[in-house]
């Protein structure tokens, strides 16, 4: 049976919040069988700490966010994204602001960074999350649909109304080699015509093409870099579909994943769902399953 995991040494990343503009600086540091995903508030009296769980989402606004009474971290998917393509399930993530630091708007930063700290087996197996069953969710055009299967796949459909991005769809097959190949690199994007309304909103405040992709009536604006993948949107989103799902608690690699109109919100009651159907397990006569939710 495989073991949980922990990185081997601490690790630190600077720079700027996506949607804060705040400075911030991120600490990985390694943790003990059990104990989960945790984000501590370095900079809040006490240094509390929040879960990632996802009973501790407060809300998905152009990303997603926790929080435990005052303490909050915003916009944690690429992190948790990077951790869950590598396998990492124990950790503790020290933040000195309220958002941990964009980077260059991907999950591969973070991916370097946990590599070169390495990555270690702890004396305990690993929490995987049993189901039994198709479980679907659906609201307006977006759609999810997973069923138990042999290791970890998505198939992802992006669907916008836009002239430069027409109907984009990826199946790929996830474990650390294929994650690091095929998502780790892909960056955030958003639409030109929302920067302004963002930035009235308090939103995008550290935004820039030096992590994002903007989307022009007739062009994409990006750093000199260009595009990474032809179909880097896609491939961006199904690396925040990770993330997010990983607030399950448990690894994401026993199913395929059917999903088009992927976003935050429809992220996480996807996975409240999955949940309710790991504990609603049909148990087989006889003996009671080992299944952890």
């Amino acid at each position: 049976m495989d073991t949980q995991t922990t990185i081997k040494k601490e690790t630190s990343l600077s720079g700027i919040g996506l949607h804060t503009g705040n400075a911030s600086t991120i600490a990985f540091r390694p943790a003990p069988a059990n104990v989960g995903i945790r984000f501590f508030r370095t900079d809040l009296v006490g240094t509390p700490m929040i879960p990632a769980r996802l009973n501790f989402v407060v809300t998905t606004v152009r990303g997603t966010n926790l929080g435990l009474n005052e303490a909050k971290v915003h916009t944690v998917e690429h992190v948790l994204s990077a951790l869950t393509g590598l396998g990492v399930d124990n950790i503790d993530i020290l933040v000195s602001a309220n958002e941990p630091p964009i980077m260059d708007g991907s999950s591969m930063p973070y991916v370097k960074a946990l590599l070169e700290a390495g990555i270690q087996a702890l004396d305990a197996p690993k929490r995987v999350l049993h189901f039994d069953r198709e479980v679907r969710y659906e609201d307006g055009k977006a759609r999810y649909r997973a069923v138990p299967a042999q290791g970890f796949e998505v198939q992802a459909t992006l669907l916008h109304d836009h002239p430069m991005l027409p109907k984009s769809s990826i199946t790929v097959r996830i474990d650390r080699d294929s994650y690091i190949a095929e998502l780790a690199r892909s960056r955030t994007f958003c639409f030109e015509h929302e920067v302004a309304y963002l930035r009235s909103q308090g939103l995008a405040q550290g935004g820039s093409l030096d992590n994002a992709i903007v989307i022009a009536k007739d062009k994409f604006m990006t750093n000199a870099e260009g595009l990474r993948f032809p179909d880097e949107f896609v491939r961006h989103k199904v690396m925040d579909l990770v993330g997010d799902l990983s607030l399950t608690g448990r690894p994401l690699f026993n199913m395929r994943i059917e999903t088009q109109c992927l976003g935050h919100s429809h992220n996480i009651e996807f996975a409240k769902r999955l949940c309710e159907a790991a504990k609603t397990m049909r148990k087989p006569r006889g003996r009671v399953p080992a299944v952890e939710v």
